[in-house]
């Protein structure tokens, strides 16, 4: 018998979650993130001292944030493998660069410490899920992996939800602008990656559940075929 893999075929669900992120991601790189890809001073604004950085930090999130979608609708139907150990390693450089950027500019930030501890704890998580993430697969666990690269991805994308809720404050007028982005850079991550969590923990307790209740009943098939069997036999008597 052939030990080859048959590739799942992708559901119109998976694919509708994943084209969703795609889909906003282009958004917010078109309309934020390469306006800082031309080096004009104007643009970066207070950030022109740290332009190196922002510049570095941009462009490997780009390719993490873009990588990232393509990586999980690979892992998740088993497509390609080659190609997904290939864009597993540029999505992992990514975000290892773009992180470490990210905590420097963190430390040196004109926001105030509570926005600089915001950011380097979203970094550091960053960090630690994806470093998970390749150490469950180097070990050949493919489900750990698979929900490490969830939550890796989660915190990728809190880049664009620290920008959605920017505005959405702004549009809101919850308080001034300095408390606006304190508030987004911890909830920017922090709440998504709860409700992550809600749900990969909540899809094992309904899965061991109904293992539990495929164990169950047939031995109360079983209890009851032997029961009904001795009253057959009784009454043939």
């Amino acid at each position: 018998m052939s030990n080859r893999q048959i590739p799942h075929t992708p559901d119109r669900y998976t694919n509708r979650v994943l084209l969703a992120p795609t889909l906003v991601a282009f958004w917010f790189l078109d309309s934020f993130a390469f306006r800082y890809l031309a080096m004009d001073r104007d643009r970066f604004g207070i950030f022109w001292p740290r332009r190196e950085w922002l510049y570095v930090h941009i462009v490997a999130g780009t390719v993490a944030l873009l990588l990232g979608p393509v990586q999980l609708w690979l892992g998740l139907n088993r497509r390609a493998p080659i190609v997904h150990r290939i864009l597993g390693v540029s999505y992992v450089l990514g975000v290892f660069v773009s992180s470490s950027t990210a905590l420097y500019l963190a430390i040196n930030t004109d926001f105030g410490w509570v926005f600089g501890m915001g950011l380097t704890a979203m970094s550091l998580a960053w960090m630690i899920s994806t470093a998970f993430a390749t150490m469950a697969i180097c070990f050949h666990l493919v489900e750990q992996h698979r929900e490490w690269m969830i939550r890796s991805y989660v915190l990728t994308f809190s880049f664009v939800t620290f920008r959605v809720l920017t505005d959405a404050f702004q549009v809101a007028g919850a308080g001034p602008t300095i408390e606006q982005m304190k508030a987004a850079s911890w909830f920017s991550w922090s709440v998504p990656l709860l409700i992550t969590e809600w749900l990969i923990q909540g899809r094992k307790i309904f899965a061991l559940a109904q293992q539990k209740q495929r164990v169950i009943f047939p031995r109360e098939a079983r209890r009851i075929e032997a029961v009904q069997l001795e009253i057959f036999d009784r009454a043939s008597l």
